[in-house]
């Protein structure tokens, strides 16, 4: 459950980019938590970055102000997943092999580590390749390493036509039949319809949903008629 206080409390010290009291902050955080570390990041983490990205997003700061934020949160996240070193799993019976990649925004790619990091908690095995990778290096990484779930996040609508391109390349070739594609970050959260629309297979509005599906859904894959993107039809749901 998200903690209003402490999201407020890092959002503060990210505006200002007071990094010493930042990480006295998140060691604090860590280490009165009556829960998994992780906490940290899903809790606090995780709606503070979402926070900071509206703002951005709405132009309500500068380019400078931003920059400042988005090294606070890198910083933040980092530390947290530091300290998670020794609570991650190895992988469980019910684990998949996982590849992560992101567009090139700093919102989104680290939003997508921050993913990686949890799955890496839940007992996956993940691989995160993180930004601005060309399409036809993640065909190949897929290629190479047969992940069992290829997750792509994007927040900006330019995003959007490169995965839709990779999507339909990755089913045409069929190099990796069994492989599911979900979709997460901003813009599908923004958009609903979007993923279906596109052709993923697994997808949901907020990343707590999204890690559970990963798990819970391994069956799940888009149907022809699901994809409207390009050819006219209404959108219907993946079954």
């Amino acid at each position: 459950m998200t903690d209003d206080r402490e999201v407020d409390r890092l959002l503060e010290l990210a505006l200002r980019g007071d990094r010493a009291n930042l990480r006295v902050f998140l060691d604090e955080a860590i280490d009165h938590s009556d829960d998994h570390p992780r906490h940290v990041l899903s809790d606090v983490i995780s709606p503070a970055l979402r926070s900071l990205e509206a703002v951005s997003r709405e132009d309500r700061a500068t380019a400078a102000a931003v920059a400042i934020m988005l090294g606070s949160m890198r910083l933040a996240t980092s530390r947290v997943i530091e300290r998670l070193a020794d609570w991650v799993p190895s992988r469980g019976e019910d684990g998949r092999r996982i590849v992560i990649f992101s567009g090139s925004g700093g919102f989104e790619m680290l939003q997508a580590e921050i993913m990686a990091a949890e799955l890496e908690c839940d007992g996956h095995e993940v691989r995160f390749g993180g930004g601005g990778v060309p399409s036809d290096e993640i065909q190949s990484s897929v290629g190479t390493w047969a992940p069992d779930v290829l997750l792509l996040f994007a927040s900006c609508p330019t995003d959007i036509p490169g995965i839709r391109e990779l999507i339909d390349t990755i089913r045409t070739i069929d190099a990796c039949p069994d492989l599911q594609i979900a979709v997460g970050g901003g813009i599908f959260a923004r958009a609903p319809g979007l993923a279906e629309e596109i052709g993923a297979d697994l997808w949901a509005t907020d990343d707590p949903d999204l890690r559970a599906a990963i798990l819970d859904d391994p069956a799940r894959r888009a149907i022809p008629e699901q994809r409207t993107v390009g050819r006219g039809k209404r959108a219907s749901r993946a079954a």
